[in-house]
């Protein structure tokens, strides 16, 4: 492609989804990338809805470089992925109920039957567009970066139609990933390594026995063919190929078909990862972690309860809504915990509950505050338990109070990377993909417990209330503590995850300039 851009600049554009657990690693990059090159003309395109974002980002960062010039915002055609997800399960093209923004095979406790349509579900989810929709988002973005002509484009690799996009134009690109080593690296390893991998909602632990292994390929083997007969994959081939002249290229090709030269920047580190030989195109950043005020400078109310005791802090993400059934076992739960260290003498005695409560929209709201509410009534009153709907800050800045024993969460990769840095044990209670992965890595690594083992996805409360005991008072509690703290020095010796990323960008952008 022809440049436009004057000698000596630097020009990135980003290419991402809009949905947090993937945009919130590029707007941690966008500000790092800007204090240490306020010159640097930063072009961020994802879907409707996202600007306020971006400009908020610009903002804080000016605060430590008053001379970073404005994130210019482009907004790209088309569904965004969320929106494909709703109208993939709404429309019929998939014949599951959904519950919330998830099909429906995701709530059931995992089985032969259960992984296999969730397998089958998790294929519409990778891509869920029609030939047409995929190809307007793919147009936008060809429009988009031949509009902007940057020194390079930085690419999310979970979003097929922007990896279509650079490919098919040939630009100067690499990727950024929210996701770990081992979601890329999995192919290069040994075959009898790779065999040991839990497959896809398998459900099974790491490694996977023996005895397992054949069902476990056979799983792998059939999301494969799921993939490779998937009607919205032929039909955005089939739209490319006729109008564009283009190649499909998705998430997977990065994973199975590498493409040459192409450089891919993670959110981790080796130390957080499954054992595994590092591939060279592979560049582990760190955990990638938005910069948040600090709770004291939002919410003195916040700061000064937390400073009451040891806190217990349940957020279960942007995208996962609790239902009523959930949320009463989850109650349940901390009846059960708080009735057993009511009478300890320690410091543990005097822990409290922080739960961001986002309630389904499918139950009315009512009945499941009711519901927790009889449960948990005196602690609530007495403010020992805060159930909140918001939080006027990010959960790092929760997190690093030095006030949270422990993290109660989904597995999404943002809410394990935020404690791992702040040394906070957690309790993992994964629903879907890959959340599995890091309730297995808090077990592996040592900083924490999966909390619903038995009954996954679903909870229930004895099973959470064993794990949080041992988390708090357990013969492992205080082993468990000083490994959190251990890697969470790991992270910090290793440097800001976003700035690491930054500077690979930049030395990727200087390459571009020394050679045009």
């Amino acid at each position: 492609m022809k440049s436009s851009r004057s000698v000596g600049s630097r020009k990135v554009l980003f290419l991402t989804n809009i949905e947090n657990g993937e945009s919130n690693v590029f707007l941690a990059t966008s500000q790092a990338l800007l204090e240490l090159d306020p010159d640097i003309e930063i072009h961020f395109a994802t879907f409707r809805g996202f600007e306020e974002s971006i400009i908020k980002t610009w903002q804080q960062t000016r605060q430590t470089a008053p001379r970073a010039k404005p994130i210019i915002y482009h907004e790209i055609k088309g569904k965004s992925m969320l929106e494909g997800v709703k109208n993939c399960f709404a429309s019929g093209r998939e014949h599951y109920e959904r519950q919330d923004n998830m099909p429906e095979s995701f709530t059931y406790p995992l089985r032969f039957s259960t992984t296999i349509r969730a397998i089958r579900d998790t294929v519409s989810i990778f891509l869920p567009y029609s030939g047409s929709e995929f190809f307007e988002i793919f147009s936008s973005v060809l429009e988009i970066i031949s509009q902007v002509s940057a020194n390079l484009v930085v690419v999310n690799s979970l979003m097929t139609p922007a990896l279509t996009a650079c490919f098919h134009l040939r630009v100067r690109s690499m990727c950024l990933s929210p996701n770990t080593i081992k979601d890329f690296a999995a192919q290069s390893q040994p075959f009898t390594t790779r065999l040991r991998y839990p497959a896809l909602f398998s459900g099974f632990s790491y490694p996977v026995p023996w005895t397992q292994v054949p069902l476990n390929l056979f799983y792998n083997l059939y999301a494969g063919v799921s993939w490779i007969t998937s009607k919205n994959r032929k039909e955005a081939q089939e739209q490319l190929r006729s109008e564009a002249g283009a190649s499909l290229v998705t998430p997977l090709d990065l994973v199975c078909r590498i493409p040459r030269n192409l450089k891919i920047l993670v959110s981790g580190l080796p130390e957080l990862d499954f054992p595994l030989a590092l591939p060279s195109h592979i560049f582990p950043c760190g955990p990638i972690v938005r910069k948040s005020a600090s709770v004291s400078d939002v919410d003195t109310d916040l700061e000064a309860w937390l400073a009451r005791g040891p806190t217990i802090y349940i957020n279960m993400g942007t995208l996962f809504r609790t239902t009523e059934t959930q949320a009463i076992e989850i109650a349940k739960a901390l009846q059960i915990v708080l009735a057993s260290t009511k009478e300890q003498k320690s410091v543990v005695s005097r822990f409290q509950v922080l739960w961001k409560l986002r309630k389904s929209q499918n139950d009315q709201a009512a009945t499941a505050s009711h519901g927790v509410h009889d449960i948990l009534g005196h602690d609530i009153e007495s403010d020992r338990v805060r159930i909140v709907d918001w939080i006027a800050v990010e959960p790092i800045s929760v997190l690093q109070t030095g006030h949270i024993i422990c993290s109660v969460h989904h597995g999404g990769a943002n809410s394990f990377n935020e404690a791992v840095i702040a040394g906070v044990p957690q309790v993992v209670l994964p629903q879907w993909i890959d959340t599995y992965d890091f309730a297995h890595r808090i077990e592996l690594l040592g900083i924490g417990r999966l909390g619903n083992r038995t009954t996954k996805p679903q909870i229930i409360a004895p099973d959470l209330a064993r794990e949080l005991l041992d988390i708090l008072q357990g013969d492992s509690a205080e082993e468990i503590r000083k490994r959190a703290n251990a890697f969470a020095k790991v992270c910090k010796a290793g440097g800001e995850g976003a700035k690491n990323a930054a500077a690979l960008i930049l030395a990727e952008c200087d390459a571009d300039l020394a050679n045009p």
